[in-house]
């Protein structure tokens, strides 16, 4: 196999700058310097040795991403555009930095803190995790270390989080339903009772309907199950039942504002002329939707570039600026509300 000397006299540059490219770092190398090497690297289909690299030197140049999420027998993570949308991003800031992106799915904290000190990864990236298990990652993990989308204990210990205003968005959002003329709101969310982002969401629907004077309590907020079998079961009971009690469903995600649409319309409603519907995050299936989905938006892949941004400060020992990050939303209004203000 041919060596980085020999890549570098064939490259008609020193053997560190073809080391320097092959981990990706281009402000050491002029850029048509870094092109010409590159060029040289894929023609001699050079592949490193990451074994021996790892051996040789105290960095093993793998980043871990951890997602703390329950394996389901019936669902995939990445079906979730949310998290095919942040792997993706989290994997493309991560290669740009000539680093590797190892993932790792399981809601076991432990089993995750396991995994990281065996592989040596050089930073982590844990995603979504909820106070108990934040805390153990903390005290357990001696290593760069950026959370996102995660929840915290006030112990006192310190943490790096890119997060969302999950709470502002969903205040934003039921806010606008009011103003459109809407009381009968219920909020549709995974989880009884709800955890993480989908509280933090619930609480800001509470907030706008205090704010505005209208009553809250366990009847206008929805839990729906994750399985796609009985969710949809509750949908065929409760359109007979207690669909008239709503002018409109605030879904906690645009995953399920989108599921309840298609469902729904198949057995003969019509959105939003029958009942309004809205969502969450402004994902592809929101963009897919039709009508289109009235939702909050997110910049899912902005959370990745913050979080590695700060990983990357971590790893190189440079101060941060701000230890904890969370990134504006803004609503999309589309065309899945009425607007019951006019008929008044």
């Amino acid at each position: 196999m041919i060596t980085i000397k020999q890549l570098a006299s064939l490259a008609k540059v020193s053997p560190s700058t073809v080391v320097n490219v092959l981990h990706g770092r281009s402000e050491k190398v002029k850029e048509e310097t870094f092109k010409r090497v590159q060029k040289v690297i894929c023609e001699a289909e050079y592949t490193p040795n990451m074994g021996g690299r790892l051996l040789k030197n105290s960095e093993s140049r793998i980043i871990g991403v951890i997602i703390t999420w329950a394996r389901r027998d019936d669902e995939n993570i990445v079906q979730d555009p949310f998290f095919g949308e942040i792997i993706g991003a989290l994997e493309n800031e991560i290669r740009s930095r000539g680093y590797f992106m190892m993932l790792y799915i399981s809601e076991n904290a432990a089993e995750c803190i396991n995994m990281a000190k065996s592989w040596l990864v050089d930073g982590l990236i844990v995603m979504g995790g909820l106070p108990d298990d934040c805390s153990l990652f903390l005290r357990k993990m001696n290593m760069p270390l950026v959370f996102i989308d995660a929840f915290f204990h006030n112990d006192g210990l310190p943490y790096v989080n890119v997060g969302l205003e999950d709470r502002r968005g969903a205040f934003l959002m039921t806010e606008y339903l009011i103003k459109k003329g809407h009381s009968r709101i219920a909020f549709v969310v995974d989880g009884d009772p709800p955890i993480g982002s989908g509280q933090e969401r619930l609480f800001g629907f509470h907030d706008a309907m205090k704010q505005y004077n209208l009553p809250v309590s366990n009847s206008n907020c929805i839990s729906v199950s994750y399985k796609l079998n009985e969710r949809h079961a509750f949908y065929k009971k409760f359109s007979k039942s207690k669909m008239n009690d709503y002018s409109a469903l605030f879904f906690f995600s645009d995953f399920y504002a989108m599921d309840a649409i298609t469902f729904l319309t198949d057995i003969g409603f019509k959105i939003p002329d029958d009942i309004s519907i809205c969502g969450f995050d402004n994902n592809i299936f929101a963009s897919h939707c039709r009508p289109r989905l009235c939702t909050v938006c997110q910049s899912v892949s902005e959370k990745a570039v913050h979080a590695i941004t700060q990983l990357f400060k971590l790893i190189k020992k440079e101060p941060l600026e701000n230890r904890i990050i969370r990134l504006d939303v803004s609503l999309f209004e589309g065309k899945s509300v009425k607007n019951l203000s006019k008929n008044n």
